[in-house]
């Protein structure tokens, strides 16, 4: 599972604590390419540490809870090697925009057009984010280099989704046929 791997990966850099991960890798680093929310993290966490991939120890903290940190064990560094060594499959295209473009024929052109004009909108925000992110990457370690490779492809696949949805606002723009199929008839 890419989350767990995720964390190792994280926690093989520097112990962490939930909160770190959440905060320091996930919002900061990895936001570009996978998300998780503070539940995920816990839960992923505990697992890992029941499966004697992490351990973790509790941090005193004066007039505070304390704080638990989580490190990566020997065993979860063999299982984070073992993930990245091995190739993975490309994972199943779910893509809500586009399942909704399989059935927009039943829309309206200008209801369709808002659609695609929105989603064009979400993928130029998403390329700008990305290209901030690769500002900050200027390091030149490998680690950085790699991640800045992330980025580079994170950047070429919103391009090619903005290029894609502005040949597809086009086609609409320059007229598509009258709906008579059954969809068509879809009423409110």
């Amino acid at each position: 599972m890419s989350l767990d791997h995720a964390i190792l990966g994280f926690l093989s850099e520097q112990p962490s604590t939930g909160y770190d991960l959440k905060t320091r890798c996930f919002d900061r680093v990895a936001r570009s390419v996978w998300t998780a929310d503070q539940a995920q993290i816990y839960r992923t966490l505990e697992r890992l540490e029941k499966s004697g991939l992490v351990t973790s120890r509790l941090i005193p903290q004066p007039g505070r809870p304390d704080r638990k940190e989580y490190a990566v064990t020997q065993a979860g560094r063999r299982a984070l090697r073992e993930w990245l060594e091995t190739p993975h499959p490309l994972p199943p295209l779910r893509d809500p925009l586009l399942l909704q473009l399989l059935f927009g024929g039943a829309l309206p052109d200008d209801q369709l057009l808002a659609l695609l004009e929105t989603a064009r909108d979400g993928y130029q925000r998403r390329l700008e984010d990305l290209r901030k992110d690769a500002g900050r990457a200027a390091s030149e370690s490998r680690n950085a280099k790699v991640r800045r490779m992330t980025l580079d492809g994170a950047m070429s696949q919103a391009r090619a989704s903005i290029d894609w949805l502005d040949g597809a606002i086009d086609r609409v723009r320059a007229g598509l046929p009258a709906n008579g199929d059954a969809l068509g008839r879809l009423t409110r």
